[in-house]
């Protein structure tokens, strides 16, 4: 009830602005309602311009708050969708939606509520935001659900689909790559291609050429430190907040996220129990970009609801997971609860979400690995 009512709460600033004395974008789903708008104004490519994009914002909205768009243009079809709907409605719609498919999605799972109230941070930030964290830890719960089942081909439909967050998937294909068969590659493939397609036809060629401009932006704001590096949930982000150069920061995040993919492949080729093999993949998805948020870790609820019950740790280690876990998923929302006196600091908070996921990662390895040599 306290979430349906921050739901309604969210829709309200959302919709209403100007009474309640917020500035006209303040939440992310507000930046999805406009670039539908633009998709279905047939000026789709022009989200991809930065320049463009904020010059075509504040003359919609007067706002000057700014964020890139480097989607892939399959969630512009989504996005679409949202634009038909007045913003505050738009919003109930797909946060009330995807919000009740992610919960039953993990609750399947015999774990499933004591992982959601794990990333029950995760879960407020995405509907402070209206983001998109839901949709895509619930289609990773339903493709773990297909694939245990041995259902490669919905299976392999569900995995073409989260494409439109490749970096997050990426755990989870070198999983189906590994354990998954041929079956669920190629229907995961021609799922792919048949989305590429559609979107080619529908905003032209020339939406590619816009896409790869607007992430070689992106990449370019990301190491001048234009982002919130507090709010991400990254190696990259904890190591540029402490000090370190973009370029070190970056080396070291790559070097964790091959780690990461590591370990996914060795639990796969050891024959561990395929549960831990996908939980493993989509814990690794959130280590792998520099560029990722608190949002995205609602995708470590069908993750620790895949493996809770098999971890062979002692309560101590079980309590330092927990923390991990709420350190990962909750540390950006402090700093939104406390932004006030948060700015009255002398210093620039360190990104300590990506400590979070650092933990969570080896001492869910360690539990593992541990149940599998007893």
């Amino acid at each position: 009830m306290l979430l349906v009512g921050l739901m309604g709460l969210t829709a309200l600033r959302i919709g209403a602005p100007d009474a309640l004395g917020v500035d006209a974008v303040s939440a992310d789903y507000m930046i999805f309602h406009q670039v539908g708008e633009l998709a279905n104004e047939g000026r789709a490519a022009l989200a991809y311009d930065a320049e463009a994009f904020k010059a075509h914002q504040l003359e919609r909205t007067g706002s000057d708050v700014f964020m890139t768009w480097t989607y892939p243009p399959q969630f512009n079809l989504l996005t679409q969708l949202m634009a038909l709907f007045p913003v505050w409605l738009g919003y109930l719609l797909f946060s009330g939606l995807s919000l009740a498919f992610f919960v039953w999605s993990v609750l399947r799972f015999s774990s499933g509520r004591m992982a959601l109230m794990l990333v029950l941070p995760a879960i407020v930030i995405n509907l402070l935001t209206g983001q998109n964290g839901f949709l895509t830890a619930g289609m990773m719960a339903l493709f773990a659900r297909f694939a245990l089942a041995r259902q490669s081909t919905s299976a392999g439909v569900t995995l073409g689909l989260l494409a439109y967050k490749p970096h997050l998937g990426l755990g989870l294909g070198l999983a189906a790559l590994l354990r998954g068969g041929f079956r669920m590659v190629a229907v995961a493939c021609l799922t792919l291609a048949v989305s590429l397609l559609l979107v080619t036809l529908v905003y032209g060629p020339d939406i590619w050429r816009a896409l790869q401009a607007s992430v070689e932006q992106s990449n370019t704001l990301l190491q001048a430190g234009q982002y919130k590096l507090v709010r991400m949930s990254t190696p990259f982000a904890l190591l540029a907040s402490l000090g370190l150069t973009s370029g070190a920061a970056l080396t070291l995040h790559f070097a964790c996220a091959l780690a990461s993919l590591g370990a996914v492949a060795y639990a796969a080729l050891r024959r561990w129990q395929l549960e831990h093999v996908l939980a493993l993949g989509m814990i690794s998805g959130a280590a792998l970009s520099p560029y990722a948020y608190d949002y995205d870790l609602c995708l470590l609820a069908p993750a620790l609801a895949l493996v809770w019950p098999d971890l062979t740790l002692t309560p101590l280690e079980k309590t330092l997971l927990t923390f991990a876990t709420l350190l990962a998923t909750g540390f950006g929302l402090l700093t939104v609860v406390f932004s006030a006196p948060i700015k009255q600091l002398a210093f620039d908070l360190p990104a300590l979400g990506g400590l979070g996921l650092i933990l969570l990662l080896a001492i869910t390895l360690i539990g593992l690995r541990r149940t599998k040599l007893a």
